[in-house]
């Protein structure tokens, strides 16, 4: 085997660990954040579940069951609540549900199926609680408030694409790293793998940083 073929294959592998490793903590979290929920809620500590089940459809991963048991307890609390005249806990359950698929969204929106029931029976909770002598009918009120939760805010372009740029710096650095801050027998060249994980430092802050503003 070449010598840059087997650089090529520790690179992908440390790659495909850090991928396992922040996928695993992402699963960890979830099923935790999900037992605190329910164990909440079984205390009967509704807001306090609510918040662990919104964490929980927070820590998305493809597939996970965690994130879509969170949501459907979100759901429930909501839709009993309903039932109960409790249109307060209603709301932040609804509101939690809404927040959590909307925090997940990146080029797809995970569970975005749900969005559109959802924000329909949030809008007419808002509007029930309207001052009910305005001059807006409740019909009007809930369409109103539907229009505004329809909208989705959109990235900030100079943002995202300084974001890119420090993906890009980040990935090239690595690859830099293992091509040529190691030899054949994977000792370390100093300058040159210094200089591969300086820019793999900047290249990470800027993309954090960046992706947070945008």
């Amino acid at each position: 085997m070449r010598p840059w073929r087997g650089q090529l294959a520790i690179a992908l592998a440390g790659l495909a660990l850090a991928l396992g490793i922040v996928v695993g903590r992402l699963l960890v979290d979830a099923r935790a954040a999900l037992a605190s929920g329910a164990a909440a809620e079984q205390r009967g500590e509704t807001a306090l579940a609510i918040r662990h089940y919104l964490e929980a459809g927070r820590f998305y991963v493809p597939g996970s069951p965690f994130t879509t048991a969170a949501l459907d307890r979100l759901d429930t609390i909501a839709v009993t609540a309903v039932t109960r005249g409790d249109y307060g806990t209603a709301r932040a359950a609804f509101e939690a549900e809404r927040a959590a698929i909307l925090g997940t969204r990146s080029f797809y929106t995970p569970h975005g199926a749900r969005l559109p029931n959802l924000e329909r029976r949030l809008a007419r909770l808002l509007a029930a609680s309207e001052d009910p002598h305005a001059a807006a009918t409740f019909e009007e009120g809930a369409r109103w408030h539907a229009d505004r939760l329809a909208e989705r805010p959109r990235p900030k372009t100079p943002w995202v694409l300084l974001a890119l740029l420090g993906l890009a710096i980040w990935l090239t650095s690595a690859v830099v790293f293992f091509r040529h801050g190691l030899d054949a027998h994977l000792g370390l060249r100093r300058v040159p793998a210094v200089l591969a994980a300086s820019g793999f430092l900047v290249g990470l802050a800027l993309f954090l940083v960046c992706l947070r503003l945008a």
